[in-house]
């Protein structure tokens, strides 16, 4: 998953976005994401690995001192610190407990508000179309309307990607 400057990308998300595309159409593309950004590391561990690096590097300030377990670049860090209304400049040494389990949380269940469609208003994965039911899977041609013939994404068959993809055309087409 790549965060950039205008939200989430990358594999994972279209991925997400292919299986969650009819779930997305009918919300109006609208609904809450939840990201465990540690999945390797269980909430109690977490905060283990937060409260030793808290004793070990009391006098570094947060920013500039994030748990290498955790496996963060600095710029996500600092990310999940302004997330948290902490100031990167503060030492580790006045982080309340509190605080730290306020950071585990986050960094396990971080929400994101799924506000409609990408920046340029088009969708990478679609869901919907031509009922696989309704055609001759070796010719293409309707069930319905016998000189209508289909191909590609107008299909409803879903890929990774989203859409009919040429795997299951040649599948379909005997190939």
């Amino acid at each position: 998953m790549l965060v950039t400057h205008w939200g989430l990308s990358g594999p994972v998300i279209l991925r997400l976005s292919a299986w969650g595309a009819r779930y997305l159409a009918s919300s109006d593309y609208k609904g809450t994401l939840l990201v465990d950004f540690a999945p390797d590391h269980h909430i109690d561990d977490l905060k283990s690995v937060l409260i030793k690096h808290k004793i070990q590097f009391a006098r570094q300030k947060l920013l500039n001192s994030c748990p290498m377990e955790l496996g963060l670049v600095k710029r996500f860090w600092k990310y999940i610190l302004d997330r948290e209304g902490l100031d990167g400049d503060i030492l580790w040494s006045s982080i309340s407990n509190n605080l730290l389990m306020s950071i585990v949380f986050t960094l396990k269940h971080c929400s994101f508000t799924v506000k409609g469609k990408g920046q340029f208003k088009d969708e990478f994965a679609t869901a919907g179309g031509v009922p696989l039911s309704e055609i001759y899977l070796n010719t293409m041609q309707s069930r319905i309307h016998p000189c209508l013939y289909f191909a590609g994404e107008v299909l409803n068959v879903d890929g990774i990607t989203g859409g009919f993809n040429f795997q299951v055309m040649g599948v379909c087409s005997g190939n």
